[in-house]
């Protein structure tokens, strides 16, 4: 599995997860790596006789059978920051929040049907645009504290806050181009994990994958290049609660006029 492609994934991943918010996520930049090294750990487990490749090539098979997991974490894109802390699964289905300024937006999806919630700080800045001052003011008082059934159209973008499960999985690869090392086993939420980096001429990419019962990938971090980040991977295979509000907590904006 090439680092490189995971540095990808990751990008693609977070750029997904704030489509609402967060625009111009790029391509990471490419370069040559260190030479493919495993670094002694002094227990023995099947990865101590693999190479870094043959660990990364481990984690993207287990990957690919896994149906949904859990992202939290952190990035900054154009010098503003994201936390992220979302369930999703293969069907697009989601549950959780994105918050950056200018706030936290709550998310619920299954299939189509979406639900949102939104702080204050985050319908004035959605109103500001196209309404006069009064009006915009209205809005964030009828929207603010209430779970929000979006028209079709504004669902299918707030929906794609979910897609960053497929993109996580569309951005592994399995070729490898030997540039990956391996570095001094760690714990990522007291399991043990293999470290894995892999160092390009824009930036550093690790991955922490379990060494205890699948190999799960549980945490990427990306220093330097255009979208930093870390980021942990949970409840691998847990299915998500896609339980709609209470009906008498949401708001359709299409019955009003």
């Amino acid at each position: 599995m090439k680092h490189r492609i995971t540095h990808r994934a990751a990008t693609a991943l977070l750029c997904a997860a704030t489509t609402v918010i967060i625009t111009g996520c790029g391509p990471d930049g490419t370069g040559a790596g260190a030479k493919s090294t495993a670094s002694a750990t002094g227990a023995k487990h099947a990865f101590d006789t693999m190479t870094p490749e043959q660990i990364g090539d481990q984690a993207r098979e287990t990957l690919g059978n896994t149906t949904s997991m859990r992202f939290t974490g952190k990035a900054e894109s154009d010098g503003r920051q994201v936390e992220i802390d979302l369930a999703m699964d293969v069907h697009g289905s989601c549950n959780g929040t994105v918050s950056t300024p200018p706030g936290t937006m709550r998310i619920i999806k299954k299939g189509s049907l979406v639900h949102v919630k939104a702080e204050e700080d985050f319908w004035r800045a959605t109103f500001d645009r196209g309404m006069t001052a009064e009006q915009a003011e209205e809005m964030v008082a009828l929207f603010t504290g209430r779970w929000i059934k979006p028209p079709r159209g504004m669902s299918e973008v707030l929906g794609r806050m979910c897609g960053g499960f497929d993109a996580l999985l569309e951005g592994v690869d399995p070729v490898s181009d030997g540039s990956a090392t391996r570095e001094a086993d760690a714990t990522v939420g007291g399991r043990q994990v293999a470290v894995l980096t892999e160092r390009t001429t824009t930036g550093t990419t690790t991955v922490h994958i379990a060494k205890e019962g699948e190999p799960h990938l549980l945490r990427a971090t990306v220093t330097g290049g255009d979208v930093p980040m870390d980021l942990t991977f949970t409840d691998h295979g847990k299915p998500v609660d896609t339980t709609p509000p209470p009906p008498d907590e949401v708001l359709d904006p299409t019955t009003l006029r």
